[in-house]
């Protein structure tokens, strides 16, 4: 599982440095596309960074919910479903 992990980070520095170079690029030659780069930019982090956070809540490897409190809740949530 470390070795996925070090590969997606390493993919993900890439996508993030190839944005910051073509927003660069579009910036110095004057691109229409400059402000879509810019957005891309900014955008593009945050939602690789949620989708990392969310696989390690799912994983039961998150600091906020352990993976004891997941089987807990999925427990509640499964007697819940048979009372109904």
């Amino acid at each position: 599982m470390k070795k996925v992990r070090r590969i997606v980070a390493m993919l993900t520095v890439m996508v993030i440095v190839a944005l910051v170079i073509g927003t660069l690029i579009c910036a110095i030659i004057g691109s229409k596309y400059f402000f879509g780069m810019l957005f891309l930019t900014f955008v593009v982090p945050v939602v690789l960074w949620v989708f990392m956070w969310f696989t390690k809540l799912i994983n039961g490897e998150s600091e906020v919910i352990s993976r004891e409190d997941m089987e807990l809740l999925s427990q509640v949530k499964a007697d819940a479903d048979e009372d109904s």
